[in-house]
């Protein structure tokens, strides 16, 4: 097991850690899934800074909300926690509900 655990720590990118590890924090906190057209993409800048951008939008795409953040490449799920919380201050808490209400009916 320690020999399997040796030969798996060195493979892997930490910067893509880092991308999906934001990515999907954000989408946690706005309890995002298959069902809810919620985007998230994340990437490193040269200053080593990662940069998180999302987007919500409703079915018909008529209410868009999006927003960016950049933070510490060390702290990931922080980054995706706060642009979270701006894009639910922003209304996507109403396309959101709204969504889930549609699907609710259709089942």
């Amino acid at each position: 097991m320690t020999a399997a655990k040796e030969i798996l720590s060195s493979v892997g990118d930490t910067a893509v850690d880092a991308h999906v590890r934001a990515e999907r924090t954000l989408l946690a906190k706005l309890h995002g899934g298959c069902s809810a057209p919620v985007g998230a993409y994340a990437k490193t800048g040269p200053d080593g800074s990662l940069s998180l951008f999302a987007q919500v939008t409703s079915l018909d795409g008529a209410r868009r909300v999006a927003g960016t953040l950049s933070g510490p490449v060390g702290e990931p799920e922080k980054l995706g926690a706060a642009l979270a919380e701006k894009l639910i201050d922003q209304g996507t808490r109403s396309i959101l509900d709204a969504i889930r209400g549609e699907s609710a009916v259709s089942r």
